[in-house]
């Protein structure tokens, strides 16, 4: 490997933009094997804090007004040793670069994961920062530091790994018993190997059921005491034996991730919707002509097809119904797909629905991307200033809504900062969007808005406002919905304050009925009667915010 070298000459800080803008031209003018593109360093409206504080250390966020902070954007490609039957998307950074202390061996920019990777799940697209000590003591330097913290990020956090062959070398076979880490070890039996893509199907002696095994490592699946394992499945193959496991992606996340990747090949290598995977997003054929224009003017003013139906809450039309139809219908063969072949799968949006999909699992991680970075994030921006300044990571799914199937969806803040909720069909009666007050606030549980779902048309709100959905009463409905996310805005006290209650006003008054949650609300019981099926997590309201008063209902009267 080409051991590079990095200059110890440091530039003067009236220089030091230049040259960042220097660095970054020379590296899009020769750009190495690894590296797709690269853009120019943009000023954000924001600064993001080096590390993430604590709820009770969090501030407001602070305004990049001198430009301190600067942002570069690139896509990289994964170097893998081992050949693949399928393609390896692109995978989509950014670097926090501080202006003041460019370039510097110590001060190292920050590196951010925009595409959706499994290991970023929880950690908002951060790494860890034992990942910019390794590079410290790395002897693998770049021209520059943006192109040396790329190039440690490809070659050493990401794995190298992808021989699905070596992996199929399990260590259990089917009939051995085992322990399978569930929260706790249980004991259990192979039932199966390779089944819907995972390793392992566990069958669990105590509790009856049978469970996935998402790899084959001591931490998720073990041989019971005295029972020996056939063979050491150490993946690990890194050629540098002295780059700490921290500061690398888990093995067990980058194989998901390669599972994910290959289901995502599989489902859509044969799709006669060839546009929906370019590499472009056809805006003339596939979004509203007014938002066209709106975009092209850099959404400086709302213009009046853009509803604020109630406050912080916009309705518009978004996609055509050539768009709507076309995602529909490649849905609707990714299902039929995976109805008939156990090697392909559906993952399902979140824990709340049960069907639907993620879009990235069949196919559409470009689509996603590029609708993210050329339509949304300019849209959250332009109508959420502070909160949608800007977009770095997102989720985005299609729900189904239908008699016999999922309902409707009980009462919930999203995990996004920004969602976009677009209904893409069909024909259904029902299924309205009941939205409430904002996560934290005096009416919180109080009716603000119902919105009927109309083909095409969005509705843009923030994910901390409580909402919704009635129940479906005829037909069939599906959603394209995008949870966007925003770096800077996760670690400043305007959310972390609701998020962790340090921010939670009183209720001003007895909630809503149609506000309720009954999954969530510690009252639910007060005012609706026992909570009958389902799961249910309450922790809404904490008791120093609940509404108490002396004409409440009493257990008699319920």
């Amino acid at each position: 490997i080409k051991t590079l070298t990095l200059s110890l000459a440091m530039s003067d800080p009236s220089n030091a933009m230049s040259s960042l803008e220097s660095d970054v031209n020379d590296l899009k003018q020769n750009p190495p094997p690894w590296l797709i593109n690269i853009e120019k360093p943009i000023k954000p409206k924001y600064k993001c804090p080096e590390t993430h504080p604590s709820p009770t250390d969090a501030k407001p966020v602070l305004e990049n007004t001198n430009g301190d902070e600067m942002r570069v954007r690139a896509t990289v490609r994964p170097l893998l040793r081992d050949a693949t039957d399928f393609k390896i998307p692109p995978i989509k950074v950014e670097l926090d670069v501080n202006i003041n202390s460019y370039p510097s061996e110590t001060s190292l920019p920050r590196l951010w994961i925009r595409s959706s990777l499994s290991a970023i799940e929880s950690t908002g697209g951060g790494i860890h920062p034992k990942f910019y000590d390794a590079i410290r003591n790395s002897s693998h330097k770049g021209n520059n530091p943006i192109e040396t913290v790329l190039w440690h990020f490809v070659h050493r956090y990401l794995r190298r790994n992808a021989d699905f062959e070596k992996v199929k070398r399990l260590r259990f076979q089917v009939g051995d018993e085992v322990l399978a880490n569930v929260g706790n070890w249980e004991h259990g039996t192979v039932v199966a190997i390779w089944d819907e893509g995972f390793p392992y199907r566990i069958h669990l002696h105590d509790i009856g059921q049978d469970v996935h095994a998402p790899c084959d490592m001591d931490d998720v699946i073990k041989a019971p005491p005295k029972m020996p394992s056939n063979l050491n499945n150490s993946l690990d193959d890194d050629d540098d034996d002295s780059w700490p496991e921290e500061a690398k992606i888990s093995q067990a996340s980058w194989m998901e991730d390669m599972r994910n990747w290959k289901n995502a090949y599989e489902f859509s290598k044969n799709s006669p919707e060839k546009e929906l995977f370019d590499k472009t997003f056809q805006s003339n054929k596939w979004i509203n002509p007014k938002v066209n224009k709106w975009l092209c003017d850099g959404c400086c003013n709302t213009p009046d097809f853009v509803q604020e139906i109630s406050p912080n809450i916009f309705s518009f039309q978004l996609f055509t119904t050539d768009f709507c139809n076309a995602i529909i219908s490649e849905y609707e063969r990714c299902e039929t797909l995976a109805s008939q072949t156990k090697q392909l799968r559906i993952v399902r949006p979140n824990s709340m629905n049960n069907y639907g999909a993620i879009m990235k699992n069949i196919g559409f991680q470009s689509l996603i991307d590029i609708m993210q970075d050329e339509i949304l994030a300019p849209i959250a921006a332009a109508l959420f200033p502070i909160v949608g300044a800007e977009l770095t990571e997102q989720h985005c799914f299609l729900v189904r809504y239908a008699p016999g199937e999922d309902l409707g969806l009980d009462m919930h803040v999203d995990e996004s900062d920004i969602t976009f909720n677009v209904c893409l069909g069909k024909e259904f009666t029902g299924a309205g969007l009941q939205f409430c007050g904002m996560l934290g606030s005096p009416d919180h549980r109080h009716q603000s808005l119902r919105y009927k779902h109309s083909v095409g048309q969005c509705v843009v709100h923030l994910g901390a406002q409580r909402h919704g959905a009635d129940d479906i009463v005829t037909g069939e409905r599906i959603n394209l919905i995008s949870w966007n996310r925003n770096k800077v805005w996760r670690r400043s006290s305007g959310y972390m304050g609701p998020m962790y209650q340090l921010d939670y006003k009183r209720e001003a008054g007895p909630p809503d009925l149609v506000c309720l949650s009954k999954t969530h609300d510690v009252d639910w019981e007060t005012y609706c009667g026992p909570r009958e099926g389902g799961r249910s997590f309450p922790w809404c309201p904490p008791d120093f915010a609940r509404h108490v008063s002396d004409d409440m209902p009493t257990k008699e009267e319920i």
